[in-house]
């Protein structure tokens, strides 16, 4: 005989008074879901009355506005002095005594000429949205703490006396963007959600939480992936998803994730890739150019899957990242092709970074890119296009271009030890070490350079004592400037000097 089995009485859950009396379906959370859309208050009852009124659902959905707002004294929402879920005064549109309009136009002054995805048009109309729309509004917030995460972003606005400095704001930003955080809204697979997880991504990495900033990356991809080109629909069109697909990609492989720690990627290049055509893309266009070339194939040999790299194919690569770019940037402003150079440099070091993994340096060869005096090559290229540049467009690109300089500093720093000591002046008129100063001193000038980068390169450097007091004396560091070991590991990457070491004594054996 089948016995079945006992299932415990389950309480039906009863919905709040306000979805009782619109009849729409209730979440039975609190506040439940319909009730946080239409931004009524939400309240359950202990013994609900059944049935409710018979009127229009939009009806009572006014009416239920009007008596709440009589209770509470407001009139409207969006015009509510009152500061409301995740820091926003609607009343001012402001967070952290900074308007929503002054961060977008430090978008479209200082960003929008390097990351092209997103108009004034767009822009505003989420910020008009965003007093009704959760999704808008969650929108807007991430969105203003991706650009409060900018070095210098609001320089020549006036943004108030109060105004916090950018590194404090930015996780303001960031702290009322998270509070607006759905769960549902991975599900929702649109655009709009695709640039809210980029958004977060681009403020987690700003303020240097690269392990969170990943997170929301790998988010973001997987989301551009899974919602198709079907929602590539006004007013995020055909245009602007081909733009952040080109921008999800460069991201994926820049110093904070794919080859500095060599994280997976999920963005692939191909035939059918979406095309850059308008001439306000021409500075995407370079950069999309510069890492499209980093494949699949790439990232198996630069992170070991693939034990095997022919001396040719690396020597096309390289060649292929050194002539990526037009020789005149005319067109361009000055902080992208600030962007656009450092980039070019960093991607040509770590390329150099596989000669020695592989022993196919020499003492001497018709390719530069073959020998010990590579990175001072690049170094001393570095140092001619930042002294054309003012440093302020440098420093627009954050910490993210800080990283790509420190690695170029690195780099020198561990070829220094094996060069030949006959060698009295590097082209230029500079010795390595000098031109180690040079990089140095731009370095000191960056977001987070004389507090986090300098005293790693220095703990880098302490088994060379001559040189760590020379940099210490010409940027008049103290001696005590240090990290701990975690942030050094985290941050250096050991495996170049190895290397190095590995080939070292062969190279000069061959003369």
């Amino acid at each position: 005989m089948t016995t079945a089995s006992f299932v415990p009485f389950q309480p039906l859950l009863s919905a709040c008074n306000a979805c009782r009396k619109r009849k729409v379906k209730c979440s039975h959370e609190e506040p439940c879901a319909p009730c946080v859309t239409a931004q009524i208050s939400c309240e359950y009852a202990q013994d609900p009355r059944r049935g409710g009124n018979r009127g229009s659902r939009a009806v009572v959905l006014n009416e239920l506005r009007r008596v709440q707002n009589q209770g509470s004294g407001v009139q409207n929402p969006s015009s509510s002095s009152e500061t409301g879920p995740g820091g926003i005064n609607c009343e001012t549109g402001c967070i952290a005594n900074v308007s929503v309009e002054k961060c977008i136009e430090a978008y479209l002054r200082k960003i929008q000429p390097t990351v092209p995805f997103l108009t004034r048009e767009l822009l505003e109309k989420e910020a008009r949205a965003q007093h009704s729309s959760p999704i808008s509004r969650h929108f807007i917030v991430s969105f203003c703490a991706y650009v409060a995460s900018f070095g210098c972003v609001f320089d020549g606005l006036d943004v108030g006396a109060n105004a916090l400095v950018p590194p404090t704001l930015a996780k303001v930003f960031l702290d009322a963007a998270l509070r607006y955080h759905q769960p549902s809204r991975a599900a929702a697979l649109t655009t709009r959600s695709v640039f809210i997880s980029f958004f977060l991504y681009g403020a987690y990495a700003g303020v240097g939480n690269y392990r969170q900033g990943w997170y929301y990356l790998r988010e973001a991809t997987t989301l551009f992936l899974m919602c198709g080109k079907e929602d590539a629909q006004s007013p995020f069109t055909p245009a602007i998803r081909g733009q952040l697909f080109w921008i999800l990609l460069v991201s994926e492989r820049c110093a904070a994730h794919g080859i500095r720690r060599n994280r997976p990627i999920t963005l692939q290049p191909g035939p059918d890739s979406p095309q850059l055509y308008s001439a306000d893309d021409f500075g995407l266009q370079c950069l999309a150019n510069l890492f499209f070339r980093f494949d699949e194939t790439f990232f198996a040999i630069w992170n070991g899957s693939r034990p095997e790299c022919t001396r040719e194919w690396l020597l096309e690569l390289e060649r292929d990242v050194r002539i990526a770019l037009p020789e005149v940037l005319d067109q361009l402003n000055s902080d992208q092709i600030a962007n656009l150079k450092v980039s070019q440099f960093w991607l040509r070091i770590k390329l150099w970074e596989l000669f020695p993994r592989f022993g196919y340096l020499a003492s001497d060869s018709i390719y530069e890119c073959l020998t010990f005096m590579y990175p001072v090559g690049v170094a001393r290229e570095l140092a001619l296009v930042a002294n054309n540049l003012p440093i302020e467009s440098l420093q627009i690109h954050g910490v993210g271009l800080a990283e790509k300089v420190f690695d170029i500093a690195c780099a020198l720093a561990d070829v220094l030890p094996f060069l030949p000591s006959q060698i009295s002046r590097a082209r230029g008129g500079l010795l390595p070490v000098d031109q180690l100063t040079q990089t140095a001193t731009l370095l000191e000038k960056l977001p987070d350079g004389k507090t986090k980068f300098l005293p790693l390169l220095f703990t880098k450097l302490n088994d060379l004592p001559e040189v760590t007091g020379r940099l210490r004396e010409t940027l008049q560091v103290p001696s005590s400037l240090s990290l701990s070991s975690s942030v050094y590991e985290d941050e250096v990457a050991s495996s170049l000097y190895t290397h190095l070491r590995s080939v070292g004594g062969n190279v000069r054996e061959s003369g």
